[in-house]
């Protein structure tokens, strides 16, 4: 069976800083019309960096639309123009939130937070070969940074200490690699 809905006409509904707003007609496989609402976002990157240690680096930071302080691992939107190498997206998030380069980038993939209304895609990595500097934040970005072994860290997704989506899709593919040889 075909599942493809088939676009028709869209009405944009807000613009902002980061996100646009939009209803789409579509036509259903069966042919009968609906509407879809959806977010557009420009994506983002999540790095996992990685000690020589097998510890991880966090980041914690007040998130507003939650109202409560959470525990992440470093990662931002992508800029215009970012999508060609986003590699380079994570390299320059990783040194503006934790101050840390990495000789060796591992591709984990891609994530889709909310594929029910939201075309948000956000590229995984993994970072190894730390070399520590300065934090570069934004002006209105407060973050601690800390360190969490990958064992306390699975353990904090399994008991919903850690609740971000991104990092806990992230911790778990190094938890498997790990048991796999392949970290």
């Amino acid at each position: 069976m075909d599942l493809r809905e088939e676009f028709v006409e869209n009405m944009e509904t807000h613009q902002g800083n980061i996100l646009r707003f939009r209803i789409d007609r579509v036509r259903c496989p069966d042919g009968q019309l609906a509407t879809r609402d959806i977010i557009d976002h420009n994506g983002g990157v999540c790095v996992a960096p990685l000690t020589e240690e097998g510890e991880l680096i966090f980041i914690r930071q007040f998130r507003y639309a939650y109202e409560e302080v959470m525990l992440e691992l470093p990662a931002g939107k992508l800029e215009s123009g970012e999508h060609a190498d986003v590699e380079a997206a994570g390299r320059r998030e990783l040194a503006e939130e934790t101050g840390a380069t990495a000789e060796q980038m591992i591709d984990l993939g891609v994530f889709y937070p909310t594929c029910g209304y939201c075309n948000e895609k956000i590229y995984l990595f993994a970072a190894k070969g730390l070399r520590f500097g300065k934090q570069h934040l934004d002006k209105d970005e407060f973050i601690e940074v800390l360190k969490i072994k990958l064992e306390d860290a699975v353990n904090m997704v399994m008991d919903g200490t850690l609740k971000d989506g991104k990092s806990i899709a992230i911790i778990m593919k190094l938890n498997e690699m790990k048991r796999e040889g392949t970290l």
